[in-house]
């Protein structure tokens, strides 16, 4: 047999008369683990499932229109879900988060520099936070932390603030195209006065045409004014940007570290290494 030749019997051999320091290495490990697992806090997680609104609810003509209210669906598609998604991972969201819960101390970071230590609370959220798309067009956001009242309104409060800017997005482009239409409703109703106030010393034949301008003023102000009216039941309306549906709730128990799974792991590495190292100690037994 060759010098360097690997004997599988002999290998066997030594593991069956060694298995005494195999099974206690494997028990030591064991308890090394229990006892860490032990000083270890508890994490505990809580999730929340939503899907976008379809952007057309906001939206005055299929407010008004009734031949296009129920030709499209309440729900969102992938690229609405996105913009949410991209929404709810903004740094100032995080930072939001970050000093309405206090993060900077509950993840002990105080320090003199406090933008500093802001920002590492900022880092430490966005590792504890996860934001998934599912394959139902759904998004998940889950966290976890050391306390379950705090997981669940950490999410809850991150669904509010995603909700409310989303929603703010459109109320702005609403109320800016309504400022601008009471602004012009001013300046026709102005003209309109003003013409009218002419029209009382004017002659027969200006006097006619004083009364096609007020006329046709007073068509564009009626325009106006129902358009201006369509914009702010648009903006009253109140329409949903996303649908929450499963809200996040205080977990009954822990879900980090996983005793079992944690303890099944350092079984089997303690098992293998403790052979290896057999092997390697008694190695010209086993050749």
């Amino acid at each position: 047999m060759p010098a360097n030749s690997f004997d599988l019997q002999s290998t066997v051999r030594m593991l069956q008369t060694k298995w005494k320091q195999i099974l206690l290495f494997v028990f030591a490990s064991l308890l090394v683990a229990a006892v860490s697992l032990f000083f270890i806090p508890k994490e505990y997680r809580s999730t929340s499932l939503l899907v976008s609104a379809n952007p057309l609810l906001a939206d005055k003509s299929h407010l008004l229109n009734s031949n296009i209210q129920y030709l499209y669906s309440v729900f969102g598609n992938g690229d609405d879900l996105e913009r949410i998604n991209g929404i709810a991972t903004m740094d100032t969201v995080y930072k939001q988060l970050v000093d309405e819960f206090n993060l900077v101390e509950y993840y002990e970071l105080n320090g003199k520099d406090k933008n500093r230590s802001r920002y590492k609370a900022v880092k430490a959220l966005k590792e504890d936070l996860q934001i998934q798309k599912t394959e139902l067009s759904q998004l998940k956001i889950s966290i976890f932390t050391k306390s379950p009242e705090l997981s669940a309104n950490i999410v809850n409060r991150l669904v509010e603030i995603t909700r409310n800017k989303e929603e703010a997005i459109w109320r702005s482009g609403y109320e800016k195209m309504l400022f601008n239409f009471n602004r012009s409703i001013d300046s026709l109703q102005k003209s309109y006065v003003a013409l009218y106030d002419k029209s009382k010393d004017s002659k027969l034949q200006r006097l006619e045409i004083e009364v096609i301008k007020m006329n046709y003023l007073l068509e564009q102000i009626q325009t106006q004014e129902k358009a201006a009216g369509e914009i702010k039941l648009a903006i009253d309306n109140n329409a949903p940007s996303l649908f929450v549906l499963e809200t996040a709730v205080p977990a009954v128990k822990s879900e980090k570290p996983n005793i079992p799974e944690v303890l099944i792991l350092t079984a089997l590495i303690s098992l293998v290494f403790s052979a290896m190292a057999l092997l390697v100690y008694n190695r010209e037994e086993s050749l």
